[in-house]
């Protein structure tokens, strides 16, 4: 049975924790991050254009058959190539271990490990990193970085 003074200092630890809820900045990066996934997801092409900010960039580097690539593309350009997929697949990406930062209310980045899901099933992982501004429409994605690997 536990005396006073350990209940006591278990209350004291407890209540001198950091706060581990995330601010509302963040929980709205978050959720803008997510949203811009379910589109991407879903062939929403128009709404996936609209969460990039102008000048968007997007840099994968992919393991494949053992070698890593790395491409580059601007997002106007990746969002023109996604729509010109005759047969884009329908897939989730949940993210896990998110990590946000957010500077000056203004500029944020997220962080997460992710697995891309079609039908139930895992088809590759990674890491994705967002850099987001806040535009007077709300967060924008700047940049999206990640890595893509093949589940095994």
């Amino acid at each position: 049975m536990m005396n006073a003074a350990v209940i006591g200092l278990m209350l004291a630890v407890g209540l001198c924790a950091p706060e581990l809820t995330q601010s509302s900045d963040e929980q709205a990066v978050q959720s803008a991050v997510e949203g811009f996934l379910f589109h991407l997801g879903d062939h929403q092409f128009d709404a996936v254009a609209a969460d990039l900010a102008p000048k968007a960039l997007v840099v994968v580097t992919r393991q494949r058959d053992g070698q890593w690539t790395n491409s580059y593309q601007a997002g106007d350009e990746w969002v023109a190539a996604l729509r010109n997929n005759p047969n884009p697949a329908t897939f989730r990406e949940p993210i896990s271990n998110v990590k946000v930062t957010v500077d000056s209310h203004q500029l944020a980045y997220l962080r997460a490990d992710f697995q891309v899901m079609r039908d139930g099933k895992a088809q590759s992982s990674g890491v994705d990193q967002f850099t987001l501004v806040r535009e007077p429409a709300g967060w924008k994605i700047a940049a999206i970085a990640y890595t893509s690997m093949p589940v095994r």
